[in-house]
Parts: C-alpha cells; structure tokens; sequence
C-alpha cells in the first residue's frame, strides 16, 4: 500500500484543521514540515489526521529550543524510519540575514556531510529542507535563492523524493515541481498531499 504524505510549509491554512477536510483528505500516513510554522499548528495537524510528524525548521521560526515544538520530531541532520520510509532533514536556508536557521554555502555542506554520514550508504526515500536546491524551484531574489549545499545533498544521497518550501508563489506563475537527477523535487508551501511507494 502506498504511503499518504501530507507535507506543510510556510503558511498556515486553517481549513486544514476543519473536520470536513480532514475527512475529505482521506488516510494521511505521515505529516512532514518543511518549516515556518508555529508548533501549535504543527501539533494539531497530527493530532487531527493521527499520523506521526518530521519536521524541520525555516528561516522565520524561532531558535532551537524555543517555540514549543516536539523534540523528538525535529529531524535537521537526524535519519528517521517512519511507515516503512526513510526520512531525512536538513533545516534553513542560504544566509541573508542575522536571523536563525540561515546559514552559508559553507555551513550548510557541513551539515550536508553530517547528514551524510548518518545515513551510512543508505538512500533516503524523503529529504526534506527548508529552501531548495540551487538551480530548482528556487526564486530569483537573494533570500529565496537555494543552495549549491542541498543540491549536493541530492547528488550524493540521492532521496527519491525531496520536500521543501521557503519559495512563495505570491500570486506568480512557479515552477512548484521538477527533477534533479532521478529525485522529485516538490516546493510544498502551503501544503500538498503526494502518495509514494513503500
């Protein structure tokens, strides 16, 4: 049986927390966040749809440790196995400013290669990051540029799929979905239901 993916980023929506839409969703399987959004929205997602959370944090959520977000669910540099899949993260995006969760070319690949060396050899079926890779779904102003770091995390790791947010459509025709290499690549602000194979 396929496995229900329900990733969130950036952007709250409260009619995801209504019943009639947790109804008509159907069977959610796994809850990913890509960042940016508070931890009571997080929790009430899972608590609503009754399916375990991985997340990790965006540029606008507050530093680790504060915020009241679930520990155990937070997965920047950390390998889980959640419904038969094999989860991955990686926090932040480029630095841009003095804020949190920002990091340089350097720091991110350095992150980069603690990931790598957790995951042992092994392929994740799901990397999930904040920003995106360089050169795919990313903006065109500094801030929301992606990163040469996680495109390097693809090649080398090689995800079948990965999750991010941080680029905002606002109003814009996106590209919201391409591939790097033989990884999906899904810009999931907002939200987006995506079914994968066990």
């Amino acid at each position: 049986m396929n496995v229900r993916v329900l990733a969130v980023s950036d952007e709250v929506e409260p009619q995801l927390l209504d019943e009639r839409t947790v109804a008509g969703q159907g069977r959610i399987d796994l809850l990913i966040g890509c960042g940016d959004l508070p931890a009571d929205y997080l929790d009430a997602m899972a608590t609503l749809y009754t399916a375990p959370l991985a997340f990790i944090r965006g540029n606008h959520d507050p530093p680790r440790g504060q915020g009241g977000y679930p520990t155990g669910a937070e997965i920047d540099e950390r390998v889980v196995t959640e419904k038969g899949l094999l989860v991955a993260g990686l926090e932040g995006s480029i630095r841009y400013s003095s804020g949190p969760h920002q990091y340089t070319e350097r720091q991110m690949m350095l992150k980069v290669i603690r990931l790598r060396i957790r995951l042992r050899g092994r392929h994740p079926d799901i990397l999930i990051t904040h920003g995106p890779p360089a050169g795919v779904n990313e903006g065109t102003d500094p801030p929301h540029r992606g990163l040469n770091a996680v495109r390097r995390a693809v090649e080398w790791t090689q995800p079948r799929l990965l999750l991010h947010g941080h680029v905002h459509p606002y109003g814009r025709d996106l590209v919201r979905e391409a591939r790097l290499s033989e990884t999906r690549v899904i810009n999931v602000v907002g939200h987006r239901v995506i079914e994968l194979e066990r």
